[in-house]
């Protein structure tokens, strides 16, 4: 019976809050979405910082989703297996100048 906001739905609740944490990333209350996309971007120190940040919101509106047309409770594993294949696949898009430092970068997040 209360209106979710994206604020509390991709970074707020709990659930979030552990899926930013498989990255290594927290999410300092009461910051609007856009400061906590700076904080990320100053935190990650990496050009692919808005890759990350889109595919984490994408794994917990896929969990949510879940959750309320499958019955499925969100799971962190599951978000973290999610990510990790969807950030995988995206390693053959990347442009060649870019894929050494991209698959670096991957080699962290596993």
């Amino acid at each position: 019976s209360v209106e979710e906001i994206a604020e509390h739905l991709f970074l707020q609740c709990s659930f979030a809050k552990d899926c930013w944490s498989i990255i290594n990333l927290d999410t300092p209350p009461h910051m609007t979405f856009p400061q906590i996309v700076d904080h990320i971007k100053t935190k990650l120190q990496f050009q692919f910082f808005m890759l990350a940040v889109i595919l984490m919101c994408l794994s917990i509106w896929t969990a949510r989703n879940d959750l309320i047309f499958k019955g499925i409770p969100p799971d962190v594993g599951t978000s973290r297996g999610f990510f990790l294949k969807e950030i995988l696949l995206l390693v053959h898009r990347v442009k060649s100048r870019n894929s050494i430092s991209f698959e670096q970068w991957t080699q962290t997040l596993v």
